[in-house]
């Protein structure tokens, strides 16, 4: 058993080296710009070693996208949890998004691309991603509160609010990628809670 579990710690730390050398260059040249030998080398890994854990440097991005959301998450999920109503909860969510993105845009472009992708190829294999679960678990207690409406499920309210999203991220793509995401993003959040509301509410 200690074996098994001295093999798991190495395997993880191994992975952990390959996504922070990966991100490394990533943001130091630019996506297209690195290979997977570079890669590598920064890792001080062989290339076997790297395709015994990643298809593509893609895959890799992806994977370190994953990490850093849900770390981030337990970082900032009980704060935004504890404040006042939906709308508060979703503004702060969208705040912290929003200034990781406009931080490092080509990858988020790259991942983002690459998500739809997948998703476009196999709809049945594709999962919530750490942000989507985020916001299903705000919307799903804006519903226990009464702020939200009861009648769709929380997990089909946050597929659509990511919809809007994403439509608001590629008009961000479109526009440059600058500062600003914050704004766009929030008034696709305005629209959405238009449509949300609790109408029975008084």
């Amino acid at each position: 058993m200690e074996q098994q579990t001295r093999r798991a710690r190495k395997k993880e730390a191994t992975r952990r080296r390959i996504l922070e050398a990966a991100f490394k260059l990533f943001v130091e040249q630019g996506f297209d710009n690195t290979t997977v030998d570079q890669i590598t080398e920064e890792a001080d890994i062989g290339k076997g070693t790297f395709y015994n854990y990643f298809t593509t440097k893609e895959a890799a991005l992806y994977d370190f996208m994953e990490d850093l959301g849900s770390q981030r998450g337990q970082k900032l999920w009980a704060g935004i949890l504890g404040l006042g109503d939906t709308r508060e909860r979703l503004t702060r969510t969208f705040q912290s998004l929003a200034s990781w993105f406009e931080e490092y845009p080509e990858l988020v472009k790259v991942y983002t691309v690459d998500r739809v992708n997948t998703g476009l190829k196999n709809p049945g294999s594709f999962t919530p991603n750490h942000f989507e679960i985020y916001l299903a678990e705000v919307l799903q207690k804006g519903q226990e509160a009464g702020d939200i409406r009861g009648d769709i499920p929380h997990l089909q309210l946050a597929n659509y609010l990511s919809g809007i999203t994403l439509i608001q991220l590629c008009q961000w793509f479109q526009g440059g990628a600058g500062i600003g995401l914050y704004e766009l993003v929030i008034q696709g959040v305005n629209f959405f809670l238009t449509g949300a509301l609790n109408t029975e509410k008084e």
